[in-house]
């Protein structure tokens, strides 16, 4: 029976290192439903998820410490975003939604933010720089909740909700990886949304002003849309989604911009092998990882191509280098080596 275990737990490594990938899973002091990752070089990397749980590595993997907000217990954090080894800000999602912040790596929290409105749900957080930060949440009386920061997350103002576009019923976005928000550059913002529309809102200005364009990703269900967008320039992003209910189907769930997301063309073929929640460019290649509950895919053509490389579920990824990242999910962490 040994010898047995071993073969299996041996063959999905055998199979990625033939696409020049390995996963590596790691050893965690606590287990959760991770969905936020924030990884800030090949040494440094948090994640956050269920039951207020917060984990940091800061030696590359070898050793992962729980640096959980105390009292928080309840609370799910779909987001993180970690500045280095000692700052961090997570994000709660729901009513009361509240959001801390760590400067001495974890040893202590405060709390910077709280929303008791019982319809808020907050999706996704992003910095442009140390200091200036933004977080959306679903459309709450016809409108998206906006948030923003200028003092490194230490206190939140919120944006006038009329100044926003107006949403159709149920339109919100998908807290699956802290990625359906992505920030580029000092001040430009997109978000993906989900159903009816599956609509990409898009500002220049930190979340002052918006433009909003429809994309074919839209589904008929509740449980579909866009999940992740990331960006590698002002103009060149990429958008993954699909249905989280049947995560096997390929279609609609890719999505390519080239003009700064005005117009997103839907990968019809060769695209991701299921639902993904996630995109991650790889710094300074090509190559891109999309994952999901059913599976890992890489791009090394920017996007155009994919290819399945585990059939392991995750839900975010991050990289620290060319060569490294990490994947979360499932109550398990996974380092991504690229080859």
């Amino acid at each position: 029976m040994k010898i047995i275990y071993i073969l299996v737990l041996l063959l999905p490594s055998f199979i990625m290192e033939a696409q020049n990938i390995q996963l590596i899973e790691q050893a965690i002091p606590k287990k959760a439903s991770f969905r936020g990752l924030s990884v800030v070089n090949e040494q440094v990397a948090w994640a956050s998820g269920s039951g207020g749980t917060v984990l940091k590595t800061i030696n590359g993997g070898d050793t992962w410490v729980d640096v959980s907000v105390p009292g928080a217990d309840s609370l799910q954090f779909r987001d993180i975003e970690a500045f280095d080894s000692k700052t961090a800000i997570v994000m709660g999602i729901a009513s009361p939604a509240k959001f801390y912040k760590t400067e001495d790596g974890g040893t202590t929290w405060k709390e910077v933010y709280s929303n008791a409105h019982p319809d808020i749900f907050f999706d996704a957080m992003g910095f442009w720089d140390a200091k200036n930060g933004i977080a959306f949440g679903d459309a709450m009386d016809g409108h998206l909740a906006v948030v923003t920061t200028t003092d490194g997350g230490n206190s939140w103002h919120e944006i006038d909700y009329a100044k926003l576009p107006e949403s159709p019923k149920g339109e919100g976005g998908f807290a699956a990886s802290g990625t359906c928000l992505t920030t580029f550059g000092t001040s430009t913002v997109w978000i993906g949304l989900g159903s009816p529309a599956s609509r990409v809102f898009k500002s220049e200005d930190k979340g002052h002003t918006w433009t909003v364009v429809e994309t074919a990703m839209k589904r008929p269900k509740p449980t579909g849309g866009i999940f992740s967008l990331a960006f590698t320039s002002s103009t060149y992003g990429i958008a993954v989604g699909g249905d989280y209910e049947d995560d096997k189907d390929k279609s609609l769930n890719a999505a390519i911009t080239t003009d700064g997301g005005k117009t997103w063309n839907v990968l019809s073929k060769n695209q991701p092998n299921g639902y993904r929640s996630v995109v991650a460019y790889v710094p300074n290649t090509e190559w891109w990882i999309a994952a999901g509950t059913s599976g890992v895919d890489v791009s090394k053509d920017n996007g155009k191509t994919w290819k399945a490389v585990s059939e392991e579920g995750f839900h975010a990824a991050s990289f620290g280098s060319s060569k490294m990242g990490w994947l979360s999910g499932g109550g398990k962490i996974s380092k991504i080596v690229l080859e």
